[in-house]
């Protein structure tokens, strides 16, 4: 449900859905939705495609993103794989792009924060252009020859440009006694590579499953589970890669389920299905009872019951988690207004600061969503014919990018 239309959630959306089918049973209405929503994704990345190959962030930007460049040229490779049709000459361009990129590649001098950032980057480019059948052999090896210096996330992702070429010798050399844990770090401060965590541990995930070390693999996976089902906060990537590396595991390792079930003390058909997740909705009424499960396959079963309610009446208090946001309504002279005693074609101006109150984190990447209630309408300055008007009322705005819908 991601709302913002930036490059990155869109891939973020779609990625996902290349694998749900290794998951589970499907039907064909669900099927058909998924074919759509993945070849949407598609259409729009197009849009988003600068001359030289590159992706842009937000719709209207001059220059590429270079991460998600990489992130947006390995959703569209693996589309392909998938059997969906991707125009040839897109993944030219991207490949001409992520060519030229790797070859530059310089090593930072320095090991701060951000260089450790610029070698994961280089090794994920290098990664996507191995994934697209066009690896780059000299900054391949170039970037193994330093690899006492490369960080713990970019060996792991250099290991699997290797392992896509089918070098498992050399990518088991790099990362040789690595650990597959990686240490929580900050997902908004100064980080141009969206990474987390959780994101680079499934990213290691797929590389042990590239590398054939499935015992290992299987270990991860279980870390990641874990993770995934504490229901905290993820990142749109965190999620993307974790189900992804999932789907890659079910696609090698899946065993099958095989159990009984009964509803309210009443026995349901029995599932055998060589899919790794069977999915089942309730009755909601009546609101209590009893689900009883009995396994009778070989492997472990996790049995989750998940339900959704929504309050009546919203009482959850106003929450500040390190931003503080303030909205003051005002007439156009600036004039505090009561938005409660509105006449009808009344102009009025909603001013929404924002600030950070932590005290010790900058942070980047941040969206704002004003929503309004269904009478009123948002001045738009796209719809303004009078050139002189044009930009008159929002030429102070230092955001990157604005989009206007009917609501907010």
């Amino acid at each position: 449900n991601y709302q913002h239309y930036c490059t990155e959630q869109l891939t973020s959306k779609a990625l996902p859905l290349l694998f749900i089918g290794q998951f589970k049973a499907m039907d064909e209405t669900e099927t058909n939705r998924t074919k759509t929503n993945v070849q949407e994704a598609i259409k729009q990345l197009y849009g988003r495609q600068l001359p030289n190959g590159g992706f842009i962030y937000w719709p209207g930007q001059a220059s590429a993103d270079e991460w998600i460049t990489s992130y947006t040229g390995m959703f569209l490779i693996l589309a392909q794989e998938k059997g969906y049709a991707v125009n040839a000459n897109v993944l030219n361009k991207w490949k001409r792009f992520q060519r030229a990129a790797s070859q530059n590649w310089r090593t930072p001098h320095e090991n701060t924060y951000y260089n450790w950032q610029s070698d994961v980057q280089q090794a994920f480019r290098l990664y996507t252009l191995s994934l697209a059948g066009a690896p780059e052999y000299g900054a391949m090896n170039r970037m193994k020859e330093m690899q006492q210096n490369l960080s713990l996330q970019a060996k792991w992702r250099l290991a699997a440009a290797y392992a896509l070429t089918g070098k498992i010798k050399a990518a088991n050399e790099i990362v040789y006694n690595a650990q597959t844990t990686v240490k929580p770090y900050s997902s908004s401060e100064g980080n141009y590579i969206y990474g987390s965590y959780d994101r680079d541990e499934s990213m290691i995930l797929e590389t042990l499953l590239l590398m054939n070390r499935d015992r290992e693999a299987f270990a991860q996976a279980q870390q990641i589970s874990r993770h995934l089902s504490q229901e905290e906060w993820f990142s749109t990537q965190s999620t993307a890669f974790a189900l992804m590396a999932m789907g890659r595991l079910a696609e090698k390792l899946s065993g099958t389920l095989d159990f009984t079930w009964s509803l309210q003390g009443k026995q349901q058909p029995a599932v055998k299905s060589a899919k790794a997740v069977f999915e089942k909705a309730l009755p909601v009424k009546p609101g209590e009872g009893t689900v009883t499960v009995s396994n009778n396959g070989k492997g472990v079963l996790n049995i989750d019951l998940i339900t959704r309610t929504q309050l009546l009446k919203d009482t959850l208090p106003a929450i500040a988690n390190n931003l503080r946001i303030d909205v003051k309504y005002t007439d156009l002279n600036g004039a505090s207004l009561n938005i409660g005693e509105l006449k009808q074609g009344t102009d009025f101006t909603a001013t929404v600061t924002v600030a950070n109150i932590s005290g010790t984190t900058d942070y980047s990447n941040l969206a704002l969503t004003h929503i309004i209630p269904s009478g009123w309408e948002i001045y738009n300055e796209r719809m303004i014919i009078d050139p002189e008007q044009a930009g008159s009322a929002d030429s102070n705005n230092t955001y990157t990018y604005r989009h206007i819908r009917d609501d907010r």
